[in-house]
């Protein structure tokens, strides 16, 4: 018996899920294959019940590609990530999250993920996502290009098709208004987008 579930026998059997339910931060668990099992009540309240349905659906449509790619990840890898996305809040309006999801297994199969979702902090130094237009996966690639990754060695490291990282790079390219990926990391330094290997972080992070 693992520790939890000997701590959780001393106290009486205690409820996991019925405390989840409670708590006021949104969880939620999806499948494998990007199917919503479970919603607390939080959860539900912010974005409606979308148990049994997939998880592409809570984020607004110019995200679902993404949405989709980080679940592929988290599975993949086996490994916990965070992720920013933007989902319609209550009030119709988009809302930036940020999801932190842990795998959930079955023996030694990842069989989908455990996620909270939290408002986005704010980062000191970074530029408000409405001056560059770039998503979190775009900001992700040029941080790895500025590293010095290759497109094989970043389709690796996202589990990304090669094809999924070029179209990304030239989205960046032209969000930026640049013709290289040299142009494009040196305007993103700039802009404090991303951080140059051996650069000191922005003041107060």
């Amino acid at each position: 018996m693992d520790e939890l579930a000997q701590q959780l026998e001393e106290l009486g059997g205690a409820d996991i899920t019925a405390a989840l339910e409670e708590v006021p931060v949104r969880s939620f668990v999806v499948d494998r294959d990007g199917i919503v099992r479970w919603q607390n009540a939080a959860s539900r309240a912010a974005v409606g019940d979308y148990t049994g349905r997939r998880w592409t659906e809570v984020s607004m449509a110019r995200w679902s590609e993404q949405v989709g790619e980080f679940l592929i990840r988290v599975v993949s890898s086996g490994e916990p990530a965070e992720f920013t996305f933007e989902v319609t809040g209550a009030d119709g309006e988009p809302e930036r999250r940020e999801i932190s999801a842990a795998p959930l297994r079955d023996g030694d199969a990842v069989v989908g993920i455990f996620g909270v979702s939290t408002p986005e902090r704010c980062h000191p130094g970074s530029t408000p996502p409405s001056e560059h237009n770039l998503t979190p996966r775009q900001l992700e690639i040029l941080q790895l290009l500025a590293d010095g990754k290759s497109t094989s060695q970043i389709a690796e490291e996202l589990y990304l098709s090669k094809t999924t990282v070029r179209n990304h790079i030239a989205h960046v390219l032209a969000n930026l208004g640049v013709h290289t990926r040299v142009q494009a990391v040196v305007a993103a330094s700039r802009l404090r987008l991303i951080r140059m290997p051996g650069a000191e972080p922005p003041a107060g992070a």
